[in-house]
């Protein structure tokens, strides 16, 4: 099958659009079965269009960005070419020669079958690569995570009641990284210690301000069921790891991590400040004409401080560094450094003004417990959801501000006539 760019835009623009909608179409079902009143109808436009939308277009952006070099590549080779230059994109850093020997040498090979056999020889080579410290140091390490994970659902479950499925599900995919990275012979690479500071304490903070939220609401338990849990510790675990051992792909600059770690410490301080005034408006008995006047406080501080707070540090990164990548690695760290600083925000904040009027963090009445599931809707679900395109979108700016101009072609050499 032949990839042409005009079958990766297609690509791009429906691929989001099926997610989302098979995303919505389940979340609305767990609603209703749970006995949640179904959303207005304007509510449940603006949600279902909106995200879409803005992965359609930061997909179209990133795509416009990757197709001159990878893209354009990529299209023009067979497909065991490129499940070969799949496997090679794995290697550490001290294998890459022999990829791309590997590589050198499936060009010369002819033939279909041939190539095929090549590519899947040399595919399965790569997973079979000795470690750096030997097998011995693997099974090594399996062996611990292996015992971690057996032990982290009974005593984390013993001594926080509801919280053995994260326990375990965390723990596995912690350690399956560490064994991934042993095995690959990859040391993690930190881009820069503060942010990833920053990064691995909101991780630590959210998990126990969850703890410390289900003992002191163990009814909360209901609103943590087993795919959530799982779900929780994916998250996590995922911001961890991006800020532990980056990806090559992400890019190596050194202001992007500064950047998204700043900007989560804002969103924070945002965070509190749109809680307390949120709460105090709902308290305040005002006359009307007051209230009116507070509305577009209310909308600057609630709606337009966080959207500038996600926008402008990938295009800060992007003129700065004058390229898309940049602006693209902050963008991810400031998803991953804002989402679990959120949450773990968002559930004392919640606490607290329950334990005031009775309310959630919407104004509605409802059970403390509900706060648990709210912090996990709006912080890990959507906050990436709406923030990552929404940066990504700000990356494309950049980029289009810092492009050079296109340089004007000289008229080819002639006789000129006069009039």
């Amino acid at each position: 099958m032949s990839w042409t760019r005009r079958r990766f835009e297609r690509i791009a623009t429906w691929v989001p659009v099926a997610v989302w909608a098979v995303v919505y179409a389940v979340a609305l079902a767990v609603a209703i079965a749970n006995g949640d009143p179904p959303p207005a109808p304007e509510s449940a436009l603006q949600t279902l269009a909106l995200p879409p939308l803005l992965w359609v277009v930061a997909a179209r952006i990133v795509l416009h960005h990757w197709w001159p070099g990878t893209g354009a590549r990529m299209a023009a080779m067979d497909p065991p070419a490129r499940l070969l230059a799949a496997a090679v994109a794995t290697l550490p850093d001290h294998r890459r020669q022999w990829g791309m020997a590997m590589t050198a040498e499936l060009a010369e090979v002819r033939g279909r079958s041939a190539r095929w056999r090549f590519a899947l020889s040399s595919a399965r080579a790569t997973l079979w690569l000795r470690p750096a410290g030997g097998w011995p140091v693997l099974a090594l390490v399996a062996g611990v995570v292996v015992a971690a994970v057996v032990a982290a659902g009974p005593v984390v479950g013993a001594a926080v009641p509801g919280l053995g499925v994260f326990a375990v599900s965390f723990t596995a995919l912690v350690g399956a990284m560490v064994v991934l990275a042993v095995a690959r012979a990859r040391r993690p690479r930190l881009p820069a210690p503060a942010p990833t500071l920053v990064v691995a304490g909101g991780v630590a903070a959210a998990i126990a301000m969850t703890a410390m939220f289900l003992r002191r609401v163990p009814t909360a338990v209901g609103y943590l069921p087993p795919a959530r849990a799982v779900y929780l510790a994916a998250v996590l675990a995922g911001c961890l790891w991006v800020a532990v051992a980056a990806p090559r792909w992400l890019g190596t600059d050194r202001l992007a991590p500064h950047l998204g770690a700043a900007a989560a410490l804002v969103f924070g301080a945002w965070f509190l400040l749109a809680f307390r005034v949120t709460a105090s408006l709902d308290r305040l008995d005002a006359p009307l004409l007051l209230e009116f006047a507070l509305v577009p406080v209310s909308i600057l501080v609630v709606v337009f401080a966080p959207l500038a707070i996600l926008f402008l540090p990938a295009l800060l990164a992007g003129v700065v560094g004058r390229s898309f990548r940049s602006g693209v690695q902050a963008a991810v760290w400031t998803v991953i450094a804002t989402a679990p600083l959120a949450y773990a925000l968002w559930l004392p904040e919640g606490l607290r003004r329950h334990a005031i009027d009775g309310a959630l963090f919407d104004g509605a009445l409802g059970p403390v417990g509900a706060t648990l599931g709210d912090a996990m809707v709006f912080s890990l679900g959507a906050l990436p959801a709406f923030g990552l395109p929404f940066a990504v979108i700000a990356a494309g700016v950049a980029a289009a501000i810092t492009r050079p101009p296109a340089v004007a072609q000289a008229p080819p050499d002639g006789p000129t006539t006069s009039r």
